[in-house]
């Protein structure tokens, strides 16, 4: 399993957490310069697979710093209400003055959630989101089942996560810029080093494309695809949660009047 920090004996999901806790106020910066300026159009992009599905009450999970939860208020006219989740206070420290800021504080709150295992009861939201947070994960499948379990019948998940460019050509010139630009970048914007020598190594090891389909279709979504973005760098998963099959009754077999016997 790839970790934030490999000397550490530390769970993955508590080196995460401290992690993300360390870079909270480089993040939004950081994630700007890293990925060009693409990361808020990949976004949208995401956000455009769940619209026509008209959610009202949507959970935001790895919610960050609140930017895809704003998003859903700002530019979705049927959302109501979202709930972010995530493991880092920080993050959700600084997602919450940002919403504050905005006014929105009465139609977005946060929580700190493990999305593995969440507090919440069956089928309480609409969709559920993840954006750049599915590879941190340490249980992608469990992580799929509980959200299964959360998102009502008919509702939708939509995964919005970063790739390696199945191109040959695209792809060396990924594994450049991820291994070598990447690094030197967070080392120069960060003061956690290893965060950002962690990012391209947990791409790779992630389940992408078909193994991701797979294994939201396994959790129990009754439908589920991938759509990538050029060059490759960027895929959008999409899960729908389907009816339960109505019960069907057990067929009753009814005895048949015995004929009493006639003596002849």
């Amino acid at each position: 399993m790839i970790t934030p920090y490999k000397d550490s004996a530390d769970p993955k999901v508590d080196q995460v957490r401290r992690m993300f806790n360390r870079i909270a106020p480089q993040y939004d910066r950081l994630n700007l310069v890293i990925s060009l300026g693409l990361d808020r159009s990949w976004r949208r992009k995401a956000l455009s697979f769940l619209a026509p599905y008209a959610p009202k009450h949507v959970l935001d999970v790895a919610t960050g710093t609140g930017d895809v939860a704003i998003s859903l208020v700002q530019t979705m006219p049927s959302v109501k209400k979202v709930t972010g989740i995530d493991i880092s206070e920080e993050m959700m420290r600084i997602g919450a003055e940002k919403v504050h800021q905005l006014g929105l504080s009465d139609r977005i709150v946060f929580d700190r959630q493990d999305c593995t295992a969440t507090s919440f009861e069956e089928n309480t939201f609409d969709a559920a989101t993840i954006s750049f947070g599915i590879r941190n994960f340490p249980d992608i499948p469990a992580a799929a089942r509980e959200l299964h379990r959360i998102i009502r019948p008919s509702g939708v998940l939509v995964i919005a996560e970063l790739s390696e460019p199945t191109n040959p050509l695209l792809r060396v010139g990924y594994k450049l810029y991820a291994g070598q630009i990447i690094p030197l970048i967070g080392r120069f914007f960060s003061d956690d080093k290893d965060a950002y020598t962690y990012l391209p190594k947990s791409i790779a090891a992630m389940p992408q494309r078909e193994k991701m389909v797979a294994i939201l279709q396994e959790a129990g979504f009754s439908e589920a695809f991938y759509h990538s973005i050029f060059p490759g760098t960027c895929t959008i998963y999409v899960a729908i949660k389907g009816e339960p099959l109505p019960e069907i009754p057990e067929e009753t077999t009814e005895e048949e009047p015995s004929v009493p016997e006639t003596e002849g």
